[in-house]
């Protein structure tokens, strides 16, 4: 870790959270585009307070960005996917070359590194269930790292909650 004062440590280096920390968090995780005003009065702190402490929670790596949610299909992606990838070989080679190009990918969603029978799962979003197909045919059926690939259709995307929060 460099000794920069301003690095961010990683979540990995546990502190707990105090009630504060966590009632800033629920509301971050409500609405993360909440002003620090708004939040201070919620939380019941200082601005300041707020400021310092959310401030905080970002350096610890807890909080760790903020995004706009956008909505696939008036973006014209409506057509989503999980595709499960198997490599053909399990050496840090081609581990590597898969996850420095594929997850960067425009359709690609999210990656998940998994154990078990598959060894990616990648949620896509495109606009067509042909657009689908080239992008698989495209992407890892032609990729020499691939071994194998299956496709679910998503039918519906229900998210679940975006910061469990210890009770």
């Amino acid at each position: 870790m460099s000794s920069n004062p301003k690095s961010i440590r990683p979540a990995s280096h546990f502190e707990p959270l105090d009630a504060i920390d966590e009632r800033l968090l629920a509301a971050l995780v409500d609405d993360a585009r909440i002003s620090n005003k708004q939040l201070a009065e919620l939380v019941g702190i200082a601005p300041s307070t707020a400021l310092m402490r959310t401030r905080a929670l970002s350096e610890r790596g807890i909080v760790q960005g903020f995004e706009a949610k956008l909505s696939l299909s008036a973006i014209g992606r409506s057509v989503q996917a999980l595709v499960a990838v198997r490599l053909r070989a399990h050496d840090r080679d081609q581990i590597d070359r898969f996850t420095a190009r594929v997850p960067h990918l425009p359709a690609v969603l999210s990656t998940f590194h998994t154990s078990g029978s598959v060894d990616y799962l990648l949620h896509i979003a495109v606009a067509s269930t042909e657009d689908l197909r080239d992008w698989v045919l495209d992407n890892l059926a032609t990729d020499p790292v691939v071994g194998h690939t299956e496709t679910t259709l998503v039918f519906e995307h229900i998210q679940g909650n975006h910061g469990p929060l210890p009770d």
